[in-house]
């Protein structure tokens, strides 16, 4: 390990001095007063194409410069806010000269720019070659929804009936906000997103093969949520207000707030949500003499409080600092009561079991962030650094009672009381180190060095009641874990451009050591692993409209914490989730074909093989006289996933435009599930539209859906086909810095969830139903007052994997 890390640093920091040249453009750009103007755009254009070589931004006095420029004809582009914008003559390079451009002049088209609100309309989906990239805000039926929801719709993306993400048909997808971890997995990431507000976001990325800088965990690929940033100097914001009627009410709402001057920049977001539901679960159960229907109604509600603000520091013109803190609050409640009917063979009723449980959980999140960022020269050479510290507490406070009936109603036996007080505390600290060097004719270097500690406490202390005694004793489903784990990586990468042929080459290694005690057994599992992650990318350009790329990589998907955690989760006495301590990382290779036709239609065809894949499993044994189901995960299977995905984003007319999305794919899964073997193949696809309408300059309106065929989820679940259609409408108001959203979700109430699985003793039937059907009216204000700057900072934090791997028991 030393080695590599002394090779990697080695090449980090040599002189490269091939890689400098003294050819320049500079100029200033000044006002009708001959003043300079700060924070003007210039974009440097190649004259036969008009494509982007560089950008730059003037400073105080209105000065910019391009460095290292290639021979050849260029034009110049200036932009600014409050500024008419303006483009030079031909400008002619050749090696080793320096070319001042005469002073530009740009003329003012507002003279007060108190208040003013510059809006531009884009496309609800943008298809490039690396990625896709949803506008969240381009879409009316975004009104009042979440992230989730966001989510669910866009291309590619699917939601099952837990909350979990799979991308084109391949679960394990890691979710970033702002390129930094979201911290979460499972059901926590589930409750992060279904509580943040879709208004606070701007973009969503999805990245189906991701470069070494990033994390190798996520098979399927990378999410990124983009929020909201000003590009102002001076004070700006917005605030949104919405109410959403189901069944049960919810609200989610929220306040953005940035100040930027001198070389400060303040930014902060603060959000509020209520959020009531419910959950109908219907399971139909046959063993092989035995027949139950059981029928869950999970009623849940909580609020959710967040904040994050932070700093960002110019120390000079190459240097900036930078701290984050955000926290979440978020005290929910849930209630389920579950009712099991047991028929014999003959369908005569034989006895049933009522069980009621609630659980009390105030979770718990906060976090810091310290970054820093020195450019150290003007080829655009820069290193910068990453310290990340997130702590999670959890204190459920659960009980489970159940009730056993004959068939003539009266009771069977004592009742099952059960309760509980589950602590879950999580640490993670995270460091990391990137370093940057733009190298001659269009290349560029990248490396970087990246360890996290995580730290993980669970104890789940159930007693019960004895009845010989009256008593509350400890029970037997009592369970303290602990994990602890450290992931050390190194990476580097490599890109140029030769004319039309792009690539891009890297390299990334990640040693993992972790050690699993399960307390009370006095059990000890100790894993160590180290593995390389290559990738590459080669892309060609045919013409203005005809561009393909070629893609390889290779991902790992670790297990979420709380997948590891041996404890149960109680449905009722007869049904939970457990926890496996011995899983083991799967692992994945991809390889992806695109073409891109004119920006709008892409074509993408990909072949993924998939090993030691983390399975939910469906499982019986025998407790007393009863067959008790559980559901727990394995490593049992490996998968071969084909699939050919077509996305169409264009205007057909003025006012209208179409984007539309399919995706059609094979999953074959083959192993061992105990000593049966599993081989499934099935053939599903999915597809989503939006079809968005303008009318007037205020006006308008969305119709949007998705339908996915059937599909096989994780091996064993098969999910019968599910599909939804939203209304959704818009207006600009208050001179265009208010909107008002009007939002109908699933008006017809088809989005429901049935699946079945019919494997070895297992015949299992699911229909899960939501409180989906719902209304929603939002009102957004945007305010500013300023000019344009430059364009802020993203950060991205250094855990890019430990954040989606925090495991949660919340029931939604």
């Amino acid at each position: 390990m030393k080695t590599i890390v002394s090779t990697i640093i080695a090449v980090l920091f040599c002189s490269f001095a091939n890689a400098q040249t003294s050819t320049k453009i500079l100029g200033t750009v000044q006002d009708g007063q001959g003043k300079g103007i700060n924070a003007v755009s210039v974009s440097l254009l190649k004259a036969k194409d008009s494509s982007l070589a560089k950008m730059a931004v003037t400073d105080k006095s209105g000065q910019y410069e391009f460095v290292n420029v290639k021979e050849g004809k260029y034009f110049l582009a200036f932009s600014s806010v409050g500024f008419a914008k303006q483009i030079s003559k031909a400008i002619e390079v050749s090696t080793n000269n320096v070319v001042a451009v005469p002073a530009v002049t740009l003329a003012e088209i507002s003279k007060e720019l108190t208040g003013v609100t510059v809006q531009s309309s884009k496309p609800l989906v943008e298809t490039k070659i690396e990625k896709m990239i949803v506008n969240v805000d381009a879409s009316p039926t975004n009104a009042g929804a979440t992230a989730m929801d966001v989510l669910e719709k866009s291309p590619g993306v699917t939601v099952d009936k837990d909350g979990n993400l799979s991308l084109k048909g391949k679960q394990g997808v890691i979710v970033l906000i702002d390129g930094k971890p979201s911290y979460l997995g499972g059901q926590d990431l589930a409750n992060l997103l279904k509580n943040m507000p879709a208004n606070q976001l701007d973009q969503i990325e999805i990245m189906t093969q991701p470069s070494a800088k990033y994390d190798a965990s996520g098979n399927s690929g990378i999410i990124n949520l983009r929020t909201k940033k000003s590009k102002t100097v001076g004070l700006n914001g917005s605030f949104n207000l919405s109410f959403i009627q189901a069944v049960y009410p919810k609200s989610p709402n929220s306040f953005n707030f940035n100040y930027r001057k001198g070389n400060i920049n303040f930014f902060s977001n603060l959000s509020y949500s209520y959020w009531e539901g419910f959950n109908d679960l219907e399971l139909n159960r046959v063993n092989n003499d035995t027949v139950l229907k059981q029928k869950s109604t999970p009623h849940f509600y909580g609020k959710n409080y967040s904040a994050r603000m932070g700093v960002d520091y110019s120390v000079n013109k190459t240097t900036i600092l930078g701290i984050v803190l955000n926290g979440t609050y978020n005290p929910r409640n849930s209630e389920v009561n579950s009712n099991t009917n047991t028929y014999d063979q003959f369908g005569q009723f034989v006895s049933s079991n009522s069980a009621a449980s609630k659980s009390i959980d105030p979770w718990k999140n906060f976090g810091g962030n310290l970054n820093f960022r020195k450019v150290l020269s003007k080829t655009g050479e820069e290193i910068s650094a990453d310290f990340d510290y997130v702590r999670y507490i959890s204190r459920s406070d659960q009980t489970s009672n159940n009730y056993n009936f004959s068939a003539n109603g009266s009771p069977k036996g004592n009742p099952y009381l059960l309760k509980g007080l589950i602590k879950q505390d999580i640490a993670i600290y995270s460091g990391k180190i990137d370093y940057s060097l733009p190298l001659k004719n269009e290349a560029k270097l990248e490396a970087g060095l990246k360890s996290s500690l995580v730290s993980t406490d669970n104890d789940s202390p159930y007693d019960s009641l004895n009845y010989s005694t009256m008593q509350w004793v400890r029970d037997p489903r009592s369970d303290h874990f602990k994990y602890d784990e450290n992931i050390n990586a190194a990476y580097i990468n490599y890109s140029k451009q030769f004319q039309k042929w792009g690539i891009q080459t890297g390299l990334r290694l990640e040693h993992t050591h972790s050690v699993g005690t399960q307390i009370l057994l006095e059990k000890e599992i100790t894993k160590d692993l180290v593995q390389l992650f290559p990738s590459a990318y080669i892309s060609y350009k045919m013409n203005d409209k005809n561009q393909f790329a070629l893609s390889y990589g290779r991902r790992i998907e670790r297990p979420n914490y709380q997948d590891l955690n041996p404890f149960q989760r109680m449905l009722d006495q007869f049904t939970y989730q457990q926890g496996n301590p011995y899983l083991t990382p799967q692992f994945s290779r991809n390889i992806e074909l695109s073409h891109n036709y004119r920006g709008a239609l892409n074509t993408t065809l990909n072949y993924t093989t998939t090993t030691d894949i983390i399975n939910d499993v469906i499982r019986q044994k025998m407790v007393e006289d009863k067959k008790v189901t559980f559901q727990t995960k394995e490593n049992l299977a490996k998968r071969r996933n084909i699939g050919l995905a077509v996305s169409l984003n264009m205007p057909i007319t003025k006012w209208w435009t179409t984007s539309f999305y399919v995706n059609a794919y094979n999953n074959h899964y083959e192993g061992m599930i105990g000593t049966r073997p599993l081989n499934v193949d099935l053939t599903s696809f999915m597809m989503n539209t939006s079809q968005q309408f303008k009318f007037a300059k205020t006006w308008s309106a969305e119709v949007s859906g998705f339908y996915r065929s059937k599909s096989q989820d994780a091996g064993m679940i098969v999910a019968e086909p599910m599909g939804v259609v939203s209304f959704g409408a818009s207006k600009q108001i208050l001179k265009g810095k208010g909107t008002l959203r009007l939002n109908v979700s699933d008006p017809f109430y088809i989005q429901k969830f049935r699946g079945y699985t019919v494997f070895d003793d297992i015949n299992l039937h699911v229909n899960n139903s939501w409180d989906n059907r719902c209304v929603g009216l939002s009102f957004t204000y945007r305010f500013s007052k300023g000019q344009n700057a430059q364009p802020q900072r993203r950060r991205t934090g250094s855990a890019q994997d430990e954040q989606n791997r925090v495991g949660g028991n919340q029931q939604q």
